[in-house]
């Protein structure tokens, strides 16, 4: 038996807890419930529990500081932390010491207990080598340590990569009480919108937090209208199953997956205040089309690409391309740059306009690496016509790598090219200072220089040139010198055949590569070799679209 200390200052939560769960049904016994981090801690110190849950807010020592004593000690040790909504950034912070699982207080059910009990099982029995034999389809019987691990495995196997039998699978669903009667099934595949944002807005580095939200959400719902189960497919994908045997009309069948769908939007949306999109599939029967009804939830989902975040997709929905088609004419006929360039630059202009029309209708998916490119080409090509710094400081790469759908996309492209404009038209100059500053980064990017040899060339404290740069340019001296090097590497990359490391060294990064490519891939969206290949298919970057070479 594993022993179990439970630390509290909630009386009625620390004894409901303790006393409401079957702790032998998971191989544990409570030895300790403590009402504060202190005498926890002296109690751990004196008996070493196996698993420690805890609170975060307490009297005397609160749950951080107990969970990083612990861990000064000890990594074997399994901590679950007791928390609400509220506490989400000391959660967060809880996982960072080794923290195995999560529970919220106010909204915990004995299906989330029980699943997080038998994940700690799961990690106990791992660590003393001492492992149930792992569960398949076709064995007598299905461990209760590790359930819910063991499920997501033989799901993924079966519908991803085909291991198990239809027959197979059917014996399992029945040896782990799923949910899941092979009587009229549905499928529906949630994608997480904007996942980079969420995942930046809680500070979730990992996901490990988001994760276990959505799936306590997914399990209470899904318990709720007592049919299927949720399912984790990787960071930004979901899985419900879902069974309809009960219902015989398709029309009765489809309004409540809809609003399965629709309270699985509503729990994401009041929870982390964002949305999710789902592709549901169309109605079958038998375990053995559930693989397909899986990739046909996937394909629907697809349509989010056009549509744009937060929307239910459905098998033969009817897409509205005008929208987008309207923002590529706008684009093409009304943008304020085209008018900033040569004649020879606005022909090539129209032809990635030409090729973004014909991509969106044939193959909507290479849209957003033309995108990226037809930015940077405009950003060069006004910077060489006007001799405008600005115009190479304004950078939407980091916006258009956290879009997910193409609307999203064009609008950031539609108001880059509005700032991009007011730029070129602006009648404001460089300060003498920053001018000079300037001219010596060009001079002497390659070399190891810093913000204060520059101050000293222009004769300026470090402290005021730093703020010179950022009032008159919007961005730091290392960033303004990280993007001069990187358009010198750029040039490099198509013009000669160096390697990839040699130019960053040419260019003034140091020999350590690997800071070079993070932040080439920050600037224009691709590692160094990715931009040269792209760029030199055909000849160079523009020649993507079919324009003649200038």
């Amino acid at each position: 038996m594993y022993n179990v200390m439970i630390v509290e200052d909630e009386m009625l939560v620390r004894i409901g807890l303790k006393n409401s769960v079957d702790w032998s049904r998971f191989g544990m016994q409570v030895i300790a419930d403590m009402p504060d981090g202190q005498s926890a801690l002296e109690t751990y110190n004196k008996d070493k529990p196996d698993v420690v849950i805890t609170d975060i807010r307490m009297p005397r020592m609160d749950g951080m500081e107990l969970i990083s004593r612990i861990r000064e000690q000890d990594r074997q040790t399994r901590i679950v932390v007791l928390s609400c909504l509220e506490e989400f950034e000391l959660a967060r912070r809880a996982m960072s010491l080794g923290v195995s699982g999560y529970i919220l207080k106010l909204t915990m059910t004995e299906d989330e207990i029980a699943t997080t009990l038998n994940s700690v099982r799961h990690e106990l029995d791992e660590q003393r080598q001492d492992r149930p034999t792992q569960a398949t389809a076709d064995t007598a019987t299905v461990p209760s340590a590790g359930l819910e691990l063991v499920k997501e495995k033989v799901l993924k196997d079966f519908l991803l990569y085909g291991i198990y039998s239809a027959g197979e699978f059917e014996q399992f669903v029945r040896q782990s009480g799923m949910r899941l009667a092979p009587a009229r099934l549905a499928v529906c595949v949630v994608e997480l919108d904007q996942y980079a944002r969420l995942r930046d807005k809680f500070r979730d580095e990992h996901g490990h937090l988001i994760k276990m939200t959505i799936l306590n959400m997914l399990d209470e719902i899904t318990t709720t209208f007592e049919r299927g189960e949720g399912f984790y497919i990787d960071r930004t994908h979901y899985l419900l199953l879902l069974s309809f045997e009960d219902m015989h009309s398709e029309q009765q069948i489809r309004q409540q997956l809809r609003l399965i769908a629709q309270q699985v939007q509503e729990a994401v949306y009041g929870c982390f205040g964002s949305t999710v999109s789902v592709g549901i599939s169309k109605i079958d029967s038998a375990y053995k089309n559930l693989s397909s009804l899986y990739h046909e939830a996937q394909h629907t989902l697809r349509n989010k690409l056009l549509t744009g975040g937060g929307l239910l997709h459905e098998p033969d929905e009817r897409l509205d391309m005008a929208p987008l088609e309207q923002v590529l004419e706008q684009l093409r006929d009304h943008s304020p740059v085209k008018v900033l360039l040569s004649p020879l630059k606005q022909e090539r202009y129209g032809d990635y306009m030409r090729l973004l029309t014909e991509r969106l209708h044939e193959d909507p998916a290479t849209m957003q690496p033309l995108l990226f490119q037809f930015v940077q080409w405009i950003s060069t090509s006004l910077y060489e016509q006007h001799q405008n710094e600005k115009l190479l400081l304004l950078d939407i790469t980091a916006e258009l790598e956290q879009c997910d759908t193409l609307p999203d996309m064009l609008e950031q492209v539609r108001e880059y090219f509005v700032h991009v404009a007011e730029y070129a038209h602006s009648l404001l100059h460089m300060s003498h200072e920053i001018a000079r500053a300037i001219q010596y980064i060009k001079q002497n990017y390659a070399q190891n220089i810093s913000l204060q040899q520059v101050a000293e060339h222009v004769s300026l404290s470090f402290g005021y040139l730093s703020n010179l740069f950022k009032k008159e340019l919007q961005i730091t001296f290392v960033d303004y010198l990280n993007r001069y090097r990187i358009e010198r590497a750029k040039e490099l990359l198509i013009g000669t055949n160096m390697k990839s490391y040699d130019i960053a060294v040419q260019v003034g990064f140091s020999p350590e590569y690997t800071y070079f490519s993070k932040v080439f891939k920050k600037v224009t969206g691709l590692n160094p070799n990715e931009y040269r290949r792209q760029s030199l298919k055909g000849g160079n970057a523009v020649d993507i679209t079919g324009a003649k070479r200038e």
